[in-house]
């Protein structure tokens, strides 16, 4: 893979220049990220919504399957200005509710618990041995002195070129550029009032951040292959991290709906929206979705997930796809089962093949 290589691979102590992004809620399991991490890759946790223990734990679980590279990503963000309140919001679903024999008037919320701050989610990473820490939402300036102190680098994910040197001002090593196509929440690090954020996508945003830094560059947005890769090297990124491709992994934990409903969507099938969890993030479309989007507005970061946590239960217990929301990047019919130390292998396969072919020296 010496055709691969790059500057970055040596800053993360990596073979290939494949990163796993680090999602959030679930499906980057100690198995996938140790698979991606021993195939050559960066394995990274998305700590967020985790206790600190949990994330230290699965840290070292990871380690125990043979991981000896891997990231924790952390999201830095900020309570926000609600649009609604619970009990116009319980109207608003209450057919979705019934449809899943819930009752349609959800009972007084429990206590929110306390959740992990960013820096115990990152301090309890690089205890247990995390070797990168990856942001996500936010300035990275919050972390940054906990990756000093353990001499690991901080990739920060940027949805602008202007948050890229905001980043770089901030102390990141390496900048995640993230394209619009890309699943999951934006990375702006502020969200007006109105919830529109830039879409940028991967195609003009990456070049214009590596014009803008003096520090590597990993592209970040509907890339599922080694087309993919190859195109963000020509883009002059040093690196692909890839959310939507590792979903169906089979050591992903994503729930089997998500596994039967995400290789059939066509390009058209999200939408980016922050009705869902209170910050925009492109989800995809379907009957809880559309619902969200005509309703009366969003609860806030934090009490908006939590308001939605029994829907999300029963849509899985039941396996009712159209009432699960699914965040997903435009790529996602592209994805399909396989190890993840395939999907590796196959990616970097097919970038170098594709190199070759441009510089005359293949077929």
């Amino acid at each position: 893979m010496a055709l691969l290589r790059t500057p970055v691979c040596d800053l993360l102590g990596i073979r290939v220049p494949i990163l796993l992004a680090g999602m959030a809620a679930g499906p980057c399991t100690p198995e996938l990220v140790a698979a991606v991490s021993r195939a050559g890759g960066l394995g990274v946790f998305g700590a967020t919504g985790m206790t600190a223990a949990a994330v230290a734990a699965d840290v070292a679980r990871a380690r125990e399957l043979g991981a000896t590279r891997i990231g924790v990503n952390v999201q830095i963000t900020r309570p926000n200005t609600p649009r609604t309140d619970p009990g116009t919001l319980a109207v608003a679903l209450a057919d979705v509710r019934r449809a899943l024999g819930l009752p349609t008037t959800p009972g007084p919320p429990l206590p929110a618990p306390v959740p992990a701050t960013a820096r115990d989610l990152v301090a309890a990473a690089l205890d247990a041995g995390a070797t990168v820490v990856t942001t996500g939402l936010g300035d990275p300036a919050e972390i940054r002195d906990l990756a000093d102190t353990y001499g690991v680098p901080v990739l920060a994910m940027v949805a602008t070129s202007a948050e890229a040197v905001r980043a770089c001002g901030s102390g990141a090593h390496a900048i995640i550029a993230q394209g619009a196509e890309a699943g999951g929440h934006r990375a702006s690090f502020e969200i007006p009032t109105d919830g529109r954020v830039p879409l940028v996508g991967t195609l003009a945003l990456v070049p214009q951040v590596v014009d803008a830094v003096d520090v590597p560059v990993i592209a970040s947005g509907g890339i599922m292959d080694g087309r993919g890769l190859a195109a963000a090297l020509a883009l002059g990124a040093q690196a692909v991290s890839l959310g939507t491709r590792f979903l169906l992994a089979t050591e992903s934990a994503a729930p089997d709906i998500y596994r039967v409903s995400l290789p059939h969507l066509p390009e058209t099938a999200t939408i980016v929206t922050d009705a869902v969890t209170g910050r925009p993030a492109r989800w995809v479309r379907n009957t809880i979705i559309e619902r969200l989007v005509d309703g009366p507005g969003h609860l806030g970061w934090g009490p908006q997930r939590r308001a939605l946590e029994d829907i999300r239960a029963a849509a899985i217990a039941q396996g009712i796809p159209e009432y699960l929301p699914m965040l997903a990047g435009q790529g996602a019919g592209m994805a399909r089962e396989q190890d993840a130390a395939d999907i590796v292998a196959e990616i970097a396969t097919e970038a170098e093949g594709i190199i070759d072919r441009l510089a005359g020296r293949g077929r």
